[in-house]
């Protein structure tokens, strides 16, 4: 799973290169309202949409392609404790901390996302070019929080690592829901398969809390973990 997640990151840097490459020199190739009348012009603006949607489609049908953490809302996924009583305390308290730091990450991308995005509008550069570029740029920064560091985590949820991660399945919407700013079938289809993602993640954490937790999913703890997904090793036991 780690080098997976790896190559996953390299490949993502390298669709960001070529996009900046293409908005210093071509800004056209990068004009995805018009996806569907470009023809072979539109090849790499199709690689980007083919490889967000298939990482979603993945997100939402059960499979063992994606990581423990964004799958853990799925009953295949989920371990009940040897002990009846496992976890019974932290099953009712921790629902409310997870859903505070949610709140508050959510804010943060919010905030973070609208000064972006009124920076380069009150430049005169807001165009689909460089809203492609954005979210590119957050399609790989996405890796680096899962396998170096993530700020969100750090500051907000206090999770020990991904795989309790509150917000794991928040990814794909915060990636794709700047495209919304130039709707067309491109960004529309990228949008609502991001929001079909973010709803099943939800609806799923209201009806089993119990699948997100450790204290009350064997597959969750530190021992049971197969994955490594982490380059920085996460601290046991916190």
């Amino acid at each position: 799973m780690l080098l997976r997640h790896v190559l996953k990151l390299i490949f993502r840097f390298l669709l960001l290169a070529v996009a900046l490459i293409f908005y210093f020199t071509d800004r056209e190739m990068l004009y995805f309202p018009t996806i569907l009348q470009q023809g072979v012009s539109g090849a790499f603006l199709w690689v980007v949409w083919i490889a967000l949607a298939v990482d979603m489609l993945f997100r939402i049908i059960p499979n063992k392609r994606v990581a423990i953490g964004a799958r853990k809302h799925f009953a295949c996924s989920y371990t009940a404790p040897a002990s009846a009583d496992a976890g019974k305390k932290d099953l009712t308290n921790k629902p409310g901390q997870l859903h505070k730091g949610a709140f508050l990450s959510a804010l943060a991308w919010l905030a973070v996302s609208a000064a972006i995005i009124a920076a380069l509008f009150f430049l005169g550069m807001l165009t689909p070019a460089s809203v492609l570029n954005f979210v590119l740029f957050y399609s790989a920064l996405d890796l680096v929080f899962i396998l170096v560091f993530c700020p969100l985590r750090a500051l907000f949820m206090k999770n020990q690592c991904c795989v309790v991660c509150r917000i794991y399945n928040w990814d794909y919407f915060m990636m794709c829901a700047p495209l919304i700013l130039f709707p067309g079938f491109y960004s529309i289809s990228l949008v609502l398969l991001s929001v079909v993602v973010l709803l099943q993640w939800e609806i799923a954490l209201r009806k089993n809390p119990r699948f997100f937790m450790r204290e009350t999913n064997e597959n969750l703890r530190c021992e049971q973990c197969k994955e490594k997904v982490r380059l920085v090793r996460c601290r046991r036991g916190e």
